[in-house]
């Protein structure tokens, strides 16, 4: 009853966590309709080879999110001034827009909490950080940046719950013991990193829920992953893993683990004897045995979600 109680509760965190960009203020304009003007909280103006913004914008009542994303030539400085007007501006994304270092104007923007800046290899982090560091950001996304090393000065994001590293290749130790500083931090992509281990200094973050580890080539997990003790949910699917990572079982608040598409064969002993607070196991597309399948039922009994789904080995 207790592991039910307890898997009930992270499914109803899952769905009012983690929300982005992608959700807030409903209908996503394309174009600027004068007759709708007082209407559109969200405009959607990314791929359309624009060189300045269209002066209506400015009559806008109560734009709440923009996207500018793939117009190369913008003038980043210049699109943010103008902006500015919107003083209730909360979601800027600026994905493949070749930026290099953004402007001061981006502090324009009091109430900004969601900004996206996908797909610019070439950006100056420290410098980023510097500028906005200021800001209620709570939300960044750097996905797909080829990014290795992050700067100390991340540290200064003290309102920052999620953030997006996927599509990169952080490896170095460091750069999560600056995370691990970060005190809301709440969800941690590092998913298709090319990472083959953990530091140890991922035990740091001790302060997230959410971990997304998965399309990397993990076959191990550091010990250090038990001092991250407030962990709800970890994706760690399409690794390496020949076996269901023990580790598990001295994580004092996992409830749910993501491990399919893996080499997992066995299950070990430990989580037969062990007491661990995990209520939901997806093992799908793992090369599980008929007998190890059996007895992992057995082990798993008291579990709201269990998962065995198969693909067929040859």
């Amino acid at each position: 009853m207790i592991r039910k109680l307890l898997f009930l509760l992270s499914i109803t965190i899952i769905l009012s966590g983690c929300t982005t960009y992608t959700t807030f203020y409903g209908k996503t304009h394309k174009a600027l309709d004068s007759k709708k003007l007082a209407k559109i909280h969200r405009l959607d103006l990314s791929n359309q080879q624009l060189e300045m913004l269209p002066s209506s914008i400015q009559e806008l009542e109560d734009l709440r999110m923009i996207n500018l994303s793939n117009n190369h030539k913008l003038n980043i400085d210049n699109v943010l001034e103008k902006l500015a007007i919107h003083k209730n501006l909360e979601v800027l994304i600026l994905d493949s827009l070749q930026i290099k270092t953004i402007p001061k104007s981006i502090t324009l923007f009091p109430k900004l909490k969601q900004l996206s800046l996908v797909n610019n290899p070439d950006l100056d982090l420290s410098h980023l950080f510097t500028q906005i560091a200021g800001l209620p950001i709570e939300f960044l996304n750097l996905k797909n940046n080829k990014l290795s090393t992050l700067p100390e000065n991340i540290t200064s994001l003290k309102s920052l719950k999620d953030l997006n590293l996927s599509y990169n290749a952080i490896h170095d130790s460091n750069s999560y013991s600056y995370l691990g500083k970060l005190p809301k931090l709440y969800s941690l992509w590092i998913d298709h990193n090319n990472l083959s281990e953990l530091p140890q200094t991922i035990g740091s973050l001790d302060q997230i829920r959410f971990l997304y580890i998965d399309h990397n080539k993990l076959k191990t997990l550091p010990d250090q992953l038990k001092q991250m003790k407030k962990v709800w949910v970890i994706h760690a699917g399409y690794n390496q893993f020949a076996e269901l990572p023990s580790v598990f079982t001295k994580m004092k608040a996992l409830l749910m683990v993501h491990i399919n598409n893996n080499n997992i064969t066995t299950i070990p002993e430990l989580y037969e004897t062990e007491k661990y607070p995990l209520a939901g196991l997806i093992l799908d597309s793992n090369p599980l045995s008929e007998h190890e399948i059996t007895k992992a039922k057995e082990i798993f009994d008291g579990f709201f979600l269990l998962s065995f789904e198969q693909k067929v080995y040859k």
